[in-house]
């Protein structure tokens, strides 16, 4: 008895069944795939046969399933199929997936009630027979839209983009090594809200410094790093009072679902100001890191604000590219309230050195 007969793997709902893949499959399949061809192949090969060379190769570490209607129309039966595959257990319990549907049953609801068939079955422990997978990845082409809004209405989150992932046909049959989005389910989200809001990381940072310090052309850098957009009091509308640019700022800050970097020349005395600003958009000020760019070159009395953890920048050799990349990592993790006052980090030192303590 081969594995795919030994561990058979089933649910019924009200519209579908699904099942891992059986020998008797592979006629219906076929027939399923020529009828649905022309639209499958504007976003991947299309191999009729590919089912009767999977069907042996079926193991814990990669199933087939099949998605059949409860009221056959036609020549077949198959809504759709599911390819479950790179299952990883241990500390990871991940798997990829991937899918078709097929013509006559496309666009009718009864694919996405099969998907949710299957996640069941995936997310179910095995002595309730299912896989015990923790987490279901599934990528999908960014001009897919269909495909990524079904994943969305049974609550997958987007979590990434991968240029050039995979080599892949168009319509016209030209390979080429195509971008994808990564959407992700998890076990303990599951069954999970439709359409639920998308998890953003919010990374929030101030870019202080002495004027002529580079803290403009840093601050750009950082936020293309990052990926967050850039708030600067340079930018706020013609001769506006200190007062107003600053009540934009956190108006904009608090409209941003992935937070911001906070850009300007604060002084000491607005320190109460600035954190009161982050208050109110929901920011404990002594969580959010402030880069303070200084340069011996230019005198000043200005330092940095000191509310949160300091990242200070030494400006006087120019901060290479390596140098923006190690300061968007470190504002890009959690923070916590820093057991000193700040650290100064330079192009031309190996490790970050504390700096005298300031006043507040």
């Amino acid at each position: 008895m081969s594995f795919a007969e030994r561990e058979s793997l089933q649910a019924t709902g009200e519209r579908v069944r699904v099942a891992t893949v059986t020998g008797q499959d592979i006629s219906p399949y076929r027939r399923a795939v020529e009828q649905s061809r022309q639209r499958l192949a504007r976003w991947n090969p299309v191999d009729p046969d590919d089912l009767g060379r999977a069907l042996p190769l079926q193991s814990p570490g990669r199933r087939t399933f099949l998605i059949h209607a409860l009221a056959p129309e036609g020549d077949h039966d198959l809504v759709g199929k599911v390819n479950v595959s790179d299952v990883v257990r241990g500390r990871f319990e991940s798997a990829a997936m991937g899918y078709d549907a097929y013509d006559p049953y496309a666009g009718r609801g009864l694919f996405a009630e099969g998907l949710r068939l299957v996640l069941n079955l995936l997310f179910a422990p095995p002595d309730a027979g299912g896989m015990g997978l923790h987490r279901v990845q599934a990528a999908v082409q960014p001009g897919n839209v269909r495909s990524a809004g079904l994943l969305r209405s049974l609550g997958f989150q987007c979590e990434g983009f991968s240029p050039r992932m995979l080599w892949l046909p168009d319509a016209d049959g030209a390979d080429a090594w195509r971008d994808h989005d990564s959407y992700v389910a998890m076990r303990d989200e599951w069954p999970a809200q439709p359409y639920a809001p998308s998890r953003c990381r919010k990374v929030v940072a101030l870019v202080n410094g002495v004027a002529g310090s580079g803290t403009a052309a840093l601050s750009r850098q950082l936020a293309a790093e990052l990926g967050v957009p850039l708030f600067s009091r340079g930018v706020m509308g013609p001769r506006p009072t200190r007062e107003s640019v600053s009540e934009g700022l956190w108006a904009l800050l608090a409209d941003s679902p992935v937070g911001a970097l906070v850009q300007g020349s604060f002084w000491p005395h607005e320190a109460g100001a600035v954190a009161a600003g982050l208050w109110r958009c929901g920011l404990d000020p002594a969580e959010v890191p402030e880069v303070w760019c200084s340069s011996s070159a230019v005198e000043s009395p200005a330092r940095p604000l000191g509310l949160g953890p300091t990242v200070a920048v030494d400006a006087d050799h120019g901060i290479g590219r390596g140098e923006v990349v190690r300061i968007a990592l470190r504002l890009g993790r959690e923070t916590e309230p820093p057991a000193r006052p700040f650290e100064v980090m330079s192009p031309h030192h190996g490790s970050p050195r504390p700096s005298p303590p300031y006043e507040t």
